[in-house]
């Protein structure tokens, strides 16, 4: 009996391990070089929340299977970037932002870590921030793409069988940018009525690197194959565009986005 306890904990402990590595290859992770703020994404977590996508036409790009595609020059990444959590245990979390929303404490997280981190190798300056702030407090309501409206088109013509067809047009803001381009879409609530606003940076797979910093050769994704793509002097306006593009997204992200900001100037002044 002590033997078969044995043997089950072992193997416990190996699950445990090959769970833990599973969730450790997943995350997106922030660090920090002598001149860049670098992030590492996941190519084959194609349920989370960086995808692979091949560029289209309308600009909402085509999801691929990224172990089975060439990933090359028509591929991008899509990170849904987030800027909070509720928890403490990320290890790209930034400790030095903390506020309340709706009476729940948030941490800053991701976005936070990278903005912070840029003010503090000098890639960006408290005077950057406070412009920013002073430019997001001007966006008015009717501006945030929360506030656009889903159109639904039916057409005149009756489908098959009687089925009525219709066309649902969701607003998307883009704006490009040399080194990538920052997305605003509006997806339905998961858990209410209505629809949000969802912010997504969008790197070509161009613009990324292997984790040994050499340029990732084409080809499909490697099983748990991770990039990395860096915050530099070279696209600081791109990391701006991502800040704005949440003020921009709505009435709430724009109180977040500024709250944020404004924690980082105290903390680095």
């Amino acid at each position: 009996m002590r033997h078969r306890a044995a043997i089950w904990f072992s193997l416990l402990c190996v699950t445990l391990h090959a769970l833990a590595a599973n969730a450790d290859y997943k995350q997106v992770l922030v660090f920090t070089t002598t001149n860049a703020v670098c992030v590492r994404l996941p190519l084959t977590d194609v349920t989370g929340k960086v995808r692979v996508k091949e560029k289209t036409a309308g600009g909402f790009g085509l999801p691929v299977a990224p172990s089975k595609t060439a990933l090359g020059q028509k591929h991008y990444l899509e990170w849904q970037i987030g800027y909070d959590t509720p928890g403490t245990n990320s290890p790209s979390l930034a400790p030095q932002i903390t506020f309340i929303r709706n009476g729940e404490v948030k941490h800053g997280h991701e976005l936070s870590k990278i903005i912070f981190e840029a003010v503090r190798l000098g890639l960006l300056s408290t005077n950057d921030l406070a412009r920013e702030i002073a430019a997001l407090k001007k966006i008015s309501a009717g501006e945030f793409e929360e506030s656009q409206p889903v159109q639904v088109e039916v057409s005149t013509n009756a489908a098959a069988d009687g089925f009525q067809g219709a066309v649902q047009r969701v607003p998307q803001f883009t704006k490009a940018t040399p080194h990538g381009w920052v997305q605003i879409q509006l997806k339905q609530k998961q858990r209410a009525v209505g629809y949000q606003a969802m912010v997504y940076v969008c790197v070509p797979m161009s613009e990324v690197r292997a984790m040994d910093g050499s340029p990732r050769q084409a080809g499909p994704a490697k099983s748990k194959e991770t990039v990395s793509y860096d915050f530099n002097r070279e696209n600081t306006a791109f990391l701006l565009d991502i800040v704005h593009a949440f003020g921009l997204a709505s009435r709430q992200h724009n109180e977040d986005i500024r709250t944020i900001l404004e924690k980082i100037l105290a903390a680095v002044r």
